[in-house]
């Protein structure tokens, strides 16, 4: 994370980290396979893929790329999916993680992270692990689609704590049937010794997009903004607790739920490269952003000279978006809410934590 700054010099900030360009997180979304099947899934993974994903031998050959033209002390991989646990080969690729030196976080639901899986991520370069948990029992399974989830889950979550890996928290995907448990949830994740905790609100794409059942309305995202708030105001702060990078908020609000302010970062600091191949800034953003594919581009050549419409967000200036007193500090918002076919933000972060008290 960067330097944390005072929050007027902020916009100084971002100007300089769009013109720098340093890509410091790159996504590899290795499959699209998963052992879940999630109501609000971005990506609309199953258990086989849906898409022409990389071979292992084509992801050997870009870990070998990265590792001969990326200066590797700079660069976290973020390896997701669909569930990353779920790849045939993932041994392989973590060999060729480890020969060519690429330090790499992992983002997992963990129904099959156990001890013994830990340790060979461990051995192979592992710095940081994300666990989702979406609520209490009943709700998390609920959400995640298959019985006995949230025991899974939990499990692996006493894993990685006992493992004392040095970056680790939860993401909790906030919604309608969590939003009384999450209280609880807290008290147990401090329970097991989880350091960090984000939360976020499920964004209105695939699986998501047309089921009110998980969206939050106005009035409970700005309570729950509110409780986060005070949560960081009060003396039992375990597990830390912050509001995601997602989503634009009012100044008054963002100071008391994040440490940074918002900064989408796609396309600037921030590069993916998804199961088939493309390049992408965000893996959540729509394929209608994807400025090239591996197999045939060169992946620097692509973040150095394609990328220029994430770093200049102008065109974004459209919809309720236009003419909005708060455009330069937003951009638009989150790239991954951005609806190519409308025109403008699926969800307006700030209209909806309005209400939210100072």
């Amino acid at each position: 994370m960067p330097v944390r700054l005072p929050r007027r010099l902020f916009p100084l900030y971002q100007r300089l980290e769009r013109s720098a360009q340093i890509l410091r997180y790159l996504f590899v979304e290795i499959t699209q396979r998963c052992n879940l099947a999630c109501l609000h899934c971005g990506s609309d993974c199953s258990s086989q893929p849906q898409l022409d994903e990389l071979s292992t031998v084509e992801w050997e050959h870009f870990f070998d790329y990265l590792g001969a033209n990326a200066d590797v002390s700079r660069l976290l991989l973020v390896v997701t999916g669909g569930e990353p646990l779920c790849t045939p080969e993932l041994p392989r690729l973590l060999r060729s993680l480890a020969r060519n030196q690429l330090t790499f976080g992992m983002v997992s639901n963990g129904w099959a992270l156990d001890a013994a899986m830990l340790n060979r991520l461990v051995d192979h370069g592992l710095s940081s692990m994300t666990i989702s948990l979406d609520g209490l029992a009943d709700t998390h399974d609920w959400l995640r689609g298959r019985a006995g989830s949230f025991e899974r889950a939990l499990s692996a979550i006493s894993t990685v704590v006992q493992a004392r890996i040095p970056n680790f928290d939860i993401v909790t995907c906030a919604n309608p049937r969590n939003y009384d448990q999450l209280p609880a949830l807290r008290g147990l994740l401090g329970e097991v010794g989880v350091p960090a905790w984000r939360l976020f609100s499920i964004f209105p794409r695939g699986r998501a997009r047309k089921n009110p059942e998980v969206q939050l309305s106005a009035p409970q995202l700005s309570r729950l903004l509110a409780w986060i708030a005070q949560s960081r105001r009060g003396t039992n702060t375990s597990p830390f607790i912050q509001w995601s990078c997602e989503g634009f908020l009012p100044d008054a609000v963002d100071r008391q739920v994040r440490d940074e302010p918002f900064f989408c970062r796609a396309g600037i600091n921030i590069g993916s490269v998804l199961c088939d191949g493309s390049i992408s800034a965000c893996p959540n953003i729509p394929r209608t952003l994807v400025q090239g594919n591996i197999r045939s581009d060169d992946f620097f050549d692509v973040w150095d000279n394609r990328f220029a419409r994430f770093r200049d967000r102008s065109w974004m200036a459209s919809g309720d978006c236009k003419g909005c007193r708060e455009w330069k500090r937003c951009q638009g918002n989150s790239l991954h809410l951005f609806d190519e076919v409308a025109g403008g933000s699926l969800l307006c972060h700030r209209k909806l934590s309005a209400s939210t008290p100072a």
